[in-house]
Formats: C-alpha cells, sequence, structure tokens
C-alpha cells in the first residue's frame, strides 16, 4: 500500500491491533472497577507505576536477549501470549491478585516490545522507519480503539459485570497468538561483529543523551488512567469511561501516521518537542479545568499530541546506533522510560491524594516544559549507524 513498506510491518501492526483490542477492554474500567473494591488515586498510582516499570525493565533485558539469540519472533510472541492468558484473571477481585495480574500483563508487554520493533526495523529500508512505525502505531490504536465501545456497550445494554467483561476480553488476544505470528517472517540473522553488551558505557553518546531525556519526559508523565480519574471526577459514569478512553485512542491514531511521515520528511527532534509542548499545555488546562465538556475536548488533544510523538521516539534511538545493537538500543528507551514512569503515577497519585488535582496537573505540565529545551543536544541526522559503529566495536575490543 505504501512504498518501501513490507508485509511483515502490516502483520506486525495487525497482531498489536488483536492485542489492544483486548487490553482496551479492560484498561479504561480499571478506575471504576478499583472504586467498586474501595481503592483510589494512591492504589492506581502505585499499581500503574510500578506495572509500566517492569514493562521497560523487561524490556532492556529482553532486547538484549534477542540481540544476542536472534529470537525476534519467538520472543514477541511469547510475550504476547502472557499477556492474553493472564489479563482475564484480574476479574479476580483482590487487590493482590490484581496487582499481580497487572504486573504481569505489563511484564509480557515488555517481553515483546524490543523484538517486535527490531522485526519492524529488520523488515525494511531505513529511510521508511518513520512511515513503518507510524502505520505499526496506527493499526496498533485502531485496535485500541474497537475496544472500548464495545465494552460500553456490553456494559449499558448488556448488563455484564467487570467479571464477565474482562473474560470477554481475553478472545481478541487468543486470536493474535494463534494466527498472525504464524505469517511473520524473520529475516535470517548473520554472526554479530560484536556480542552486545548492556553496559551504559559503551553505547554511543547520542542515545546516552536521549535515555536520559527519555527518562524525565517519563518521570513528567503519569498512567493515562489518571484523565479517565479526572473525567470521572467531573461526573462522568462508569459506562461512558470506555468512550472518552476510546476518543483519546480515535486522535492518537489518526496523529500516528502523520507523525511517522514527519518523523522521516521533517525532523524526528522537531516532531517530538511539538508533541511534548501539546502535552504540557493539555495538562496545564487539565489543572484549571472544572468542565466535563472541556475535558473532552482535553482528551482529544492529548490523544493526538501521543499519536504525533510515537513514531519518532521510538524510531529514534535505532537510527542512531549500528544493527547488531538495534534491539537492545530499544530496549534501553524503554527501560529509560519506564524507569521514569514508576515515580511519575507513584507521585502523580501521591499529589492528587493530599493536595488537589489541580496540583498534580500544573506540576506535571510545567516538568515537561522545562524537558523540551534538553532535546537541543540530540543531532538531527538520521543515520548514526557509521558514528554510533566504530567507538562501540572498538569499546569491545
Amino acid at each position: 500500500m505504501f512504498r518501501g513498506v513490507t508485509r511483515n510491518v502490516y502483520l506486525l501492526g495487525l497482531l498489536s491491533l488483536f492485542n489492544d483490542f483486548s487490553a482496551d477492554m479492560v484498561t479504561p474500567l480499571l478506575p471504576a472497577y478499583l472504586a467498586t473494591l474501595g481503592l483510589g488515586a494512591g492504589f492506581l498510582g502505585v499499581m500503574e507505576g510500578v506495572a509500566n516499570a517492569l514493562s521497560n525493565i523487561t524490556a532492556l533485558l529482553s532486547g538484549w536477549v534477542d540481540d544476542r539469540k536472534h529470537r525476534s519472533k519467538r520472543i514477541a510472541v511469547s510475550g504476547y501470549a502472557l499477556c492474553a492468558f493472564v489479563r482475564p484473571l484480574i476479574a479476580i477481585p483482590i487487590p493482590a491478585v490484581i496487582l499481580a495480574v497487572r504486573f504481569l500483563d505489563r511484564i509480557g508487554k515488555g517481553i515483546r516490545t524490543a523484538p517486535r520493533d527490531h522485526l519492524l526495523t529488520d523488515s525494511l529500508d531505513k529511510k521508511h522507519w518513520g512511515k513503518a512505525f507510524g502505520i505499526q502505531r496506527a493499526l496498533d490504536h485502531t485496535g485500541a480503539l474497537l475496544g472500548p465501545p464495545l465494552a460500553a456497550l456490553l456494559l449499558r445494554f448488556y448488563g455484564l459485570s467487570y467479571s464477565q467483561l474482562f473474560l470477554i476480553a481475553a478472545v481478541p488476544a487468543v486470536v493474535s497468538i494463534l494466527i498472525v505470528p504464524l505469517w511473520i517472517q524473520e529475516r535470517q540473522a548473520k554472526e554479530p561483529e560484536v556480542r552486545p553488551r548492556l553496559t551504559w558505557k559503551n553505547l554511543p553518546k547520542p542515545l546516552k543523551r536521549y535515555i536520559l531525556i527519555i527518562f524525565l519526559v517519563a518521570f513528567s508523565t503519569p498512567s493515562e488512567l489518571f484523565l479517565i480519574m479526572k473525567l470521572q471526577s467531573l461526573g462522568l459514569p462508569a459506562y461512558q469511561q470506555p468512550l472518552a478512553w476510546g476518543l483519546l485512542t480515535l486522535c492518537t491514531l489518526l496523529a500516528a501516521f502523520l507523525g511517522g511521515v514527519l518523523a522521516d520528511r521533517w525532523s524526528q527532534r522537531r516532531t517530538i518537542a511539538v508533541g511534548w509542548a501539546l502535552f504540557s499545555g493539555v495538562f496545564f488546562a487539565f489543572a484549571f479545568n472544572g468542565h466535563l465538556t472541556w475535558s473532552w475536548v482535553l482528551i482529544g488533544i492529548y490523544g493526538f499530541q501521543a499519536g504525533l510523538v510515537e513514531a519518532s521516539e521510538r524510531a529514534y534511538p535505532a537510527s542512531v546506533v549500528p544493527a547488531e545493537i538495534r534491539a537492545t538500543a530499544m530496549g534501553w528507551y524503554y527501560f529509560a522510560y519506564g524507569l521514569g514512569l514508576l515515580p511519575a503515577s507513584v507521585l502523580f497519585g501521591f499529589l492528587w491524594s493530599h493536595f488537589s488535582p489541580k496540583i498534580a496537573f500544573a506540576s506535571y505540565g510545567a516538568m515537561t516544559l522545562l524537558v523540551i529545551p534538553l532535546l537541543a543536544l540530540l543531532p538531527t541526522h538520521r543515520d548514526g549507524g557509521e558514528k554510533g559503529r566504530r567507538p562501540y566495536q572498538a569499546a569491545l575490543r
């Protein structure tokens, strides 16, 4: 369909579509589900912070193993399988079980993410990476868009309980691991010139700078479930909360491919800066907005900025390293992001519970705004392969 984009890109997107169809029947209902158990912002903050940290720490290890063993497809599918089989267990209304299931679900995400991205970048020429990530993310968000309306329909018109809905949500995830991976092609890898290591000191300087910046912006990015909780506090009923999540996803979907094209034609760095500026503006607006109607608009803008930066954020680390450590580089990116997300959600939940939502949103909007100028430290070149390859190999010999 798009010049330079291979079949693997669409198949990987389809795999993500089915998985997110399942996940987003569950995720937007978590604030309301936890509320029925007497659990609030503090519990949600700890759960999401630790879960996302585990996801991204696992992504680093997964990427490193992939670069050493060249088993991208098997590793990715095992991560999707773990998510598919543990996710329905969140229906058990015991806080400890809910935590364990959420943690395992995010670990499954961490296992699959870097190898999946490695499969994608191995499937086509570097000049099309932004477009490819945009397509993959667009299909991913298509699945996420389908899940919330179905969840709202089943809750509103069929009277299903949360537990019944969570069980039904497992079906698309199981379909994905049974069908799509059979068609994905994995390129036969050559023996690498160097064995990838996890050591920080041997990473190319542009990647180190980027990882530190990603950590800082992740630290100012709490779980999106707090946006749903904000709408809930303004009077949004439980059955409409999946629709708000669906709007967020729709706007992310609409912006995802645009973000990929901008990454290839304009600049990954500039695209990221624009998206982060929008993020900051949305959080400032949420801090001072007390009207449910305007909150729907802000949810849409938030989704748009998320889609705008996704392709660039993922393509940049792969563009500044040699091919033999590409999955490891992706793993470092997800590790840094997860490490920042852990305190982000916990602190946001603390500020919400002990001070006010206004202070929480305004503080995080300000933090993101302060990070944006640091992007000037990154090179704008797209091909960092040779510049990163020589010092990396020399350090290992």
